[in-house]
C-alpha cells in the first residue's frame, strides 16, 4: 500500500475536518439555517442533525453528502480529490524539507 494506516487516518481525520467547515460556510453562503437546511434533505433529518455535522459530534453517509452537494450546486468530485491532491502536495512536501534538513 501506498501509505500507512496511520498516515491514511490523518487524511481521513483532515477531510472530515474540511467537511465540517464546508457545511457550514456553504450554508451561510446561500443563507440557509441549519433548520432550513435540514428541511431541504431528501432524506430526513434535523436541525440538530446539521448541527452534529458541522461540529463533528456525528458523521454523515456518503448519500447525505452527495446530498448536501447538490443542494449546494457543488462539484463534489473537484472538492474531493482537490483535498487528495492538496493532501498528497503537502506531504511530497514535508517530505523534501525533511530530506534537505538531513
Amino acid at each position: 500500500m501506498k501509505n500507512s494506516p496511520g498516515k491514511r487516518k490523518r487524511q481521513i481525520d483532515k477531510f472530515k475536518v474540511q467537511m465540517q467547515r464546508s457545511i457550514r460556510q456553504m450554508r451561510i453562503e446561500v443563507g440557509l439555517s441549519q433548520r432550513e437546511l435540514a428541511a431541504k434533505m431528501s432524506s430526513k433529518v434535523d436541525q440538530s442533525t446539521v448541527s452534529n455535522w458541522e461540529s463533528g459530534k456525528t458523521e454523515m453517509t456518503s448519500a447525505q453528502l452527495l446530498d448536501l452537494f447538490l443542494i449546494f450546486g457543488k462539484d463534489m468530485v473537484a472538492m474531493y480529490f482537490g483535498f487528495l491532491n492538496n493532501a498528497e502536495k503537502e506531504s511530497d512536501t514535508k517530505k523534501e524539507q525533511e530530506e534537505k534538513e538531513s
